[in-house]
Formats: C-alpha cells, sequence, structure tokens
C-alpha cells in the first residue's frame, strides 16, 4: 500500500514503458493514462496518477473526478496530489471531498452527516461506537490505555478533523489537547516558581507526562480543565445526560470522555463495570463523566495526537 507522497515518487515504475511524459503527442499521453486509471490494481492506477498530473489542467479534472466519485486509497492520493498543487481557492473547494481515511476499513459517513446537520449528541455516542469498533473493544465497552495509544492515525484524524470542521473549531480532540497542554503550560510556570509540586517518579519518567500525572491523580490541573471545558460546574462534574450537546458549549467540550466511561458497558451497567474495574468502578463515581476523565482510555488519545500528525491544515470557515 502506498501511504505518503515519497512512497509514490518511488513506485512511478509501476507503470510499464517510458515516461509517459516522454511523448510528443499529448492526447497519445493521455490515452496511456486513462488505460492506467481503468487498472483493477490500485498500485497502478495511483501511479498513473502522477503521470496524469504532470498533464496539466485538463488531466487535473480527470482526477478530481476520481475524488468526487471514489473512496478508498486511490482517492485519498488524488486529493493529496491535488492538494499538494491547488491554490487557497483550490483548497477550499477541495475540502468539500476530504476523504474519509481509515485504516480499519470503518466507514465515517454516518458521523459525518451528524456532525454536518449539528445532531452533536447523536454524534457523541456515534464517535464512541466506531472508535470502540477501530480498536476491536465493542464487548469491553470502552477504550482502555493500550487501545488508546495504538488508536490508527488515519481514523484518529478523521475522527477529529470532522469534528473541528463541523463545529468551526470548537469540539475535537486536538481542540481539547490545545486547551489541556496550555493549562499544564502554566501550572508548571506556577509550580516552577512556587517550588510545591513534584511528579512521581513514575510519571516523570513516562513518554505521556500529562495524561499519566491526571490521571495518577493530578487533581487541580484535572478539575481546572474539566472546569474549562465544561464538564464540572462549581467543583461538581457533570453526568452525560448534563452535557451541553450545542455550539453555545464551552470549547473543547466535545467530544465527551465517554469513550473511556464504563458506565456505557453491554449488558450490565453498574455490575459490568464492577466486574472490570473493581473498586475503581465506584469511586469514579457511577454514570459521570468523571468515569472517563480518571481512566487512561480518553487521555491517551489526546497522547496519541503527537504521534498523528493529520495532513491537511483545519479550516472552519
Amino acid at each position: 500500500m502506498i501511504n505518503n507522497l515519497k512512497q509514490l515518487y518511488a513506485h512511478k515504475a509501476i507503470v510499464d514503458g517510458p515516461s509517459l511524459l516522454a511523448r510528443d503527442d499529448l492526447q497519445s499521453a493521455w490515452e496511456a493514462v486513462k488505460q492506467s486509471l481503468g487498472s483493477q490494481s490500485d498500485e497502478v492506477r495511483i501511479a498513473a496518477l502522477l503521470e496524469a498530473l504532470k498533464c496539466g489542467q485538463p488531466c487535473k479534472h480527470w482526477i478530481f473526478e476520481i475524488v468526487k466519485t471514489e473512496t478508498g486509497p486511490v482517492q485519498w492520493v488524488a486529493f493529496d496530489l491535488l492538494w499538494e498543487d491547488a491554490t487557497d481557492r483550490g483548497r477550499k473547494q477541495l475540502l468539500k471531498y476530504w476523504p474519509l481515511r481509515s485504516q480499519a476499513g470503518v466507514d465515517y459517513t454516518k458521523l459525518r452527516h451528524l456532525l454536518a446537520t449539528e445532531q452533536w449528541e447523536e454524534a457523541d455516542a456515534e464517535t464512541k461506537e466506531l472508535m470502540l469498533t477501530v480498536a476491536g473493544r465493542e464487548k469491553e465497552g470502552l477504550l482502555d490505555r493500550k487501545s488508546g495509544e495504538t488508536f490508527p492515525c488515519a481514523d484518529l484524524c478523521t475522527i477529529d478533523q470532522l469534528w473541528v470542521k463541523y463545529s468551526r473549531g470548537r469540539f475535537g480532540f486536538s481542540v481539547q489537547k490545545r486547551i489541556l497542554e496550555s493549562l499544564d503550560k502554566n501550572q508548571k510556570v506556577n509550580t516552577k516558581t512556587s517550588g510545591s509540586h513534584q511528579l512521581d517518579s513514575s510519571v516523570k519518567d513516562s513518554l505521556n507526562q500529562v495524561s499519566d500525572s491526571l490521571a495518577y491523580g493530578e487533581p487541580h490541573l484535572r478539575d481546572i480543565f474539566a472546569s474549562r471545558v465544561g464538564w464540572q460546574v462549581d467543583g461538581k462534574w457533570l453526568y452525560s445526560h448534563e452535557l451541553i450537546f450545542n455550539l453555545s458549549a464551552p470549547q473543547g467540550h466535545l467530544p465527551s470522555p465517554r469513550i473511556a466511561t464504563p458506565s456505557d458497558l453491554r449488558g450490565g451497567g453498574e455490575q459490568a463495570c464492577r466486574e472490570t474495574l473493581g473498586r475503581w468502578c465506584r469511586a469514579c463515581c457511577f454514570g459521570s463523566v468523571r468515569c472517563g476523565v480518571l481512566f487512561f482510555g480518553w487521555w491517551s488519545i489526546l497522547d496519541r495526537l503527537n504521534n498523528c500528525p493529520c495532513k491537511l491544515p483545519l479550516r472552519h470557515n
């Protein structure tokens, strides 16, 4: 599978014969490109896209048709090629056909529809279902730390960018991450000044210091963050049904941490929660947003974004 532009150029030789652009007759060259684009092999079609791009504007229209009418790896590469070569105006048009990439073969069209029509509560629930499917955690009903740390980048970026795009920059995991990092930076400045706080040694050596310090019990920063995104009001954690599912919600309010909330475990509610997490279930206040915040699954998703740079700049207009 060809995953990036460097690999794409390395696979030019997949098209048999000399370079198509070496031919004097552009029409003949384009006929050869069209023949390759009709191949059953994704790699042959992808290599042909490179040659099509070099044919100039007429060929770009054919590439654009692939972006508009297809799904899957060939469409993704067609989109990337046009994106790299497009003006700002062209990129704005391309965003209408932004590919819903998935390494796990998951279909994100329903989530896109829910977000585009501002059905925020349904989109929040759909996000959890999709993420459990991607991680293979349907039976458990929540993400654990390991599944968060290994969550496929293509899927995480698709989910995050859909939320950011349709909320016009208000919601999304990356939005939550920026808020958390800003608060953590201020916290470190204050801590350095006062000299009043030392991280536990196990957290110091961690690759995920922010999430680990929060999950292991950094209540001050955790509470500040929860208050900032509206999960905690007047010092009290909200229950899931109390969340605000519209654009008046604080920035970063959604998606909720229900992806890591044990109260949503299948077929057993609190009993299943206790069987899975023991004493921690009762401690996390069953049914509260706090359940998801206390456990590693949600925080590890934010940490995962460090290793999952999304390819496209996020535009909210």
